[in-house]
């Protein structure tokens, strides 16, 4: 059952003589009327808003616009001991007994306030100057919307009641920004709300650290609501308690609901003006309020200033709070996934395993700590933050220490990806393969590995480099004239030896590399036995020997060829051609492009429609070739229309079509779409990173600065986990070129944006997070660039494996065409996967021009020519 705070507040008009009538005929003489009006003791102005009430009795009201009140009270509910207080920011309190408030019968009291000196630092409230916005703007709070918890109003004469929550924080300075709350529901047509900040070090709300009334008219119905606090420039150094008090309400119909949190925290309510506190302390409403740490640096604004500057709240309110009830992800070691790791939730004890694939789900909220372990591993531990939806752990070897044992080679730490690569070349026991950068020492695999100072001078073949340094090798020369030759690794006494295969630059080759320069070699690693099945499965059953030449080795230094694309070679794949690729198309999408007029195109659709009409395929390829070819009929807006106003959670459908529209340049729709997508997967940097792109392509260059500066401000403050190499550069072009940043301002973050002979962009992108790609680039001249979504950049990191959908390339001054070509290899749904390809010439100049492609990727396992640049 959902539990509330017993503060329900509604109260409907119901005409009903003879009910009223007895009502009045009981009540009558019980009921005392106090009236009057509010002035300011020097200007003699009215104050509205003012609290007027019986101190802890829930008897009480608020003054209105004008200054005057109206309420009545049972007066046998009061006794001589008790006061009526009259109270309001920036003014002495005026306290007036009961007995007199009786004796003043039904004559109007005028009531004149003092005005208070209010001592600033007493009440850690500013109203300096405010410093320069730094770094540290924070979220505190409460953000999630509860299922077991909430917070409303109950009964007649419940102005001047409060619903107030603690928020916790750092003993620091900060300025109070905004503050937001859920309403669950409002059936008022308006009500007037006033937001009162309370020192939190006491036991109850007693003092408020605000010396002007925050008043908020509230329209909402259902949603999040935002208030704006900057404004009243609120300094807090400790605790404090925010809340909000109703003060009028519009309309004939009350009734208010807001959200709680269910995780823990201390309330408090009170249920009228004046009236006696009381303390939850266990539950929390849905309170949180965006803050900024001061400090004393005064010098001008760095980039991430620039970033975070005027973005709206908009967005952050529509994708906080959203309460959590699983999180997942997966537990590697050494890239491997650890089947049977155990992932415990400290917090509820709850306990999970991983599956065959690595793969968990657990329960968890924000702010629980999950620990993972496995046998002979040490044991990591994860905080769940309010933005996690998947925590991927890697865990390391366990180091045990003993007394006087001699530490050795096999002892040492192991090095990050990042680390290994930085120290590659001074390192001589590093090699880099497609599943990541290896250390000898630590890989835990039988790796023997051979630098080119190691080997022997004047050999002229990859078979003389090997021989005599590496032990059970044999070879075989094959009958061929390319000097090709066959290699065996430990094999000696199997009557059908395996040859091996082939690691070069991370591209895997099963016969000989006959084009491979000897000469350009820098390192040879040689993997055999189980160990290499293990890795490469049944190709690496006879070993495989993995190759990493001086290009690879340089390319982290500044090697510009083409556009810098993973791994270089000579010889490109076999391709199909489009039209190749359209024969394997459905036989709807073949008749519809095969009509030669609009009625034609349109009785295919409806043939197929009854049949497919559910299917995302068939809609999205519908849909793009209307717009193609049909573009200003009825029809294809109707059909456009009805796929926009589908209600769905398929954010690969969402997207799919998000991509149409991009390419027909319907960007204001697309918006639209975007912002569906991120309310849907809220605690995904690049979902804000697709809505922030979408609103620059929309001319709304504005909230896309805004946008991308809060996907900055979130990752920097942890809300993110760090996001790949690949998107984090996606980033970085978008915003160095919207914002026009000089070099010499780029800070760590946008480093590596290089600001001279950046000519054309290549954006790739994708709808389906789990579709495995894999892309060539071609050169004029016949040189050959990889790139996989499994391995990305130096690391080889898998954009797969955490979810990422989009990669970008840059190709320098003048070097010809390129061709692009991509070989898919399926995905988890089975339906086919789109690619959105924009192409960018003179990219960050005013002669910038895109060019934006769709393509249908269902054939599998080939490669197929997609694009030529220029």
């Amino acid at each position: 059952m959902m539990r509330d705070f017993n503060f329900v507040f509604k109260r409907t008009l119901v005409v009903c003589a003879w009910f009223c009538f007895f009502l009045l005929s009981q009540d009558l003489f019980s009921q005392t009327i106090f009236k009057g009006v509010v002035l300011d003791a020097d200007t003699g102005l009215p104050l509205p808003y003012v609290n007027i009430g019986f101190v802890n009795k829930g008897l009480g009201t608020v003054s209105e616009e004008d200054g005057t009140f109206n309420f009545s009270f049972d007066a046998s509910k009061l006794s001589s001991s008790d006061t009526l207080k009259v109270s309001s920011l920036a003014y002495k309190d005026y306290r007036l007994p009961f007995l007199e408030v009786q004796g003043q019968g039904a004559k109007p009291l005028q009531i004149k306030l003092e005005p208070e000196v209010v001592s600033l630092n007493e009440v850690v409230l500013s109203s300096r100057k405010r410093k320069r916005r730094s770094k540290n703007d924070k979220i505190v709070g409460y953000s999630y919307v509860g299922k077991l918890k909430n917070g409303s109003w109950e009964g007649d004469g419940a102005l001047g009641g409060e619903l107030v929550t603690k928020i916790n924080v750092n003993k620091k300075s900060r300025q109070l920004k905004a503050f937001y709350f859920y309403v669950l529901e409002n059936t008022s047509d308006s009500l007037l709300i006033r937001i009162n900040v309370y020192d939190g070090t006491t036991k109850y709300p007693e003092k408020k650290i605000t010396n002007k009334n925050i008043l908020y008219t509230l329209k909402t119905k259902v949603g999040k609501v935002g208030v704006d606090l900057e404004p009243y420039n609120i300094i807090v150094e400790n605790d404090f308690s925010i809340g909000v008090e109703l003060l009028k309400v519009y309309g004939s119909q009350i009734g208010l609901m807001l959200a709680g949190d269910d995780t823990p925290g201390v309330s408090y309510r009170r249920y009228a003006s004046q009236g006696e506190w009381k303390r939850y302390s266990k539950d929390a409403l849905t309170y949180f309020v965006s803050t900024t740490l001061l400090d004393d640096d005064e010098d001008d604004a760095d980039m991430d200033e620039t970033l975070v500057l005027d973005y709206s709240e908009e967005q952050l309110l529509n994708t906080m709070g959203k309460n959590k009830k699983q999180v997942g992800g997966f537990v590697f070691k050494e890239g491997e996934p650890i089947v049977k790791a155990q992932i415990q939730n400290l917090t509820t004890g709850e306990v999970a395993f991983t599956d065959e694939k690595g793969r968990y789900t657990i329960n968890a909220k924000v702010n629980d700590e999950l620990e993972f372990s496995h046998s002979f591993l040490e044991k990591e531990k994860r905080k769940v933050l309010e933005t996690s939806y998947a925590v991927n752990v890697s865990l390391q070897e366990k180091v045990v220490n003993l007394e006087e044992v001699t530490v050795t080679a096999s002892t040492k730490g192991k090095r990050t990806q990042e680390e290994l690569l930085a120290q590659y070349n001074e390192d001589k026991g590093i090699i880099k393969t497609s599943f990541g950068i290896f250390d000898k020492e630590t890989s835990g695999v039988s790796l023997k590995i051979m630098d080119e100072s190691d080997f022997t001078s004047g050999a002229t073949t990859l078979g003389n480099l090997l021989r005599g340094k590496v032990s059970g090798l044999s070879m075989l020369s094959t009958d061929k004239l390319d000097g090709s030759t066959q290699i065996f690794l430990r094999q000696g006494g199997t009557s059908n030896p395996i040859p091996a295969a082939y690691e070069i630059d991370g591209l895997i080759v099963e016969g000989f590399p006959t084009f491979l320069d000897i000469s350009q070699i820098k390192r040879i690693a040689v993997l055999s036995g189980l160990s290499a099945v293990a890795k490469y499965g049944s190709i690496g059953a006879g070993g495989v020997i993995i190759i990493n030449t001086k290009a690879s080795a340089s390319s982290s230094n500044g090697q510009k060829r083409g556009a810098g694309i993973g791994n270089a070679r000579t010889v490109a794949s076999k391709t199909i051609t489009e039209e190749e690729a359209r024969r394997n198309w459905p036989d709807f999408l073949q008749e519809l492009y095969s009509s030669t007029n609009f009625a034609q195109a349109q009785e295919v659709y409806n043939t197929y429609e009854p049949k497919y009409g559910s299917n995302p395929n068939f809609n999205i390829d519908a849909i793009n070739y209307f717009l193609e070819f049909w573009a200003g009929e009825t029809f294809t807006e109707g059909l456009v229309e009805r796929n926009l106003e589908r209600s769905t959670k398929d954010v690969d459908y969402l997207k799919a079509l998000a991509f149409v529209l991009d390419k027909n340049e319907k960007y204001g729709l697309s918006v639209d779409l975007y912002k569906r997508i991120l309310r849907q997967k809220s605690n995904s940097i690049e979902s804000y990173r697709d809505l922030a792109y979408a609103y620059v392509l929309n001319k709304q260059e504005e909230k896309g600065m805004g946008l991308y500066g809060r996907c900055f401000n979130l990752l920097e403050e942890g809300y993110f986990s760090e996001p790949p190499e690949a998107l984090q550069n996606v980033m970085n072009s978008e915003v160095k070129v919207l914002l026009d940043i000089p070099e010499e301002k780029i800070t760590s973050s946008l480093a590596n944006l290089m600001e001279d002979e950046r000519k054309t962009r290549i954006l790739l992108e994708w709808n389906d997070d789990s579709a495995v790609l894999d892309f060539q680039f071609v050169s004029s001249d016949g040189y050959v660039s990889d790139w996989s979504n499994e391995r990305d950049g130096e690391a080889k990191e898998s954009l797969v494996s955490r979810g990422f959908t989009s990669k970008d390339f840059f190709i320098y001054g003048n070097e010809g065409s390129w061709q692009i070509n991509s070989n898919y290899r399926g995905n988890k749904s089975g339906l086919a996967t789109y690619l959105k390809i924009t192409i960018s010439t003179d990219y960050g100049t005013a002669d910038q021009k895109n060019r934006t492609m769709f393509f249908r990727a269902d054939i599998k396992d080939v490669y197929r020519e997609l694009v030529k640049i220029p």
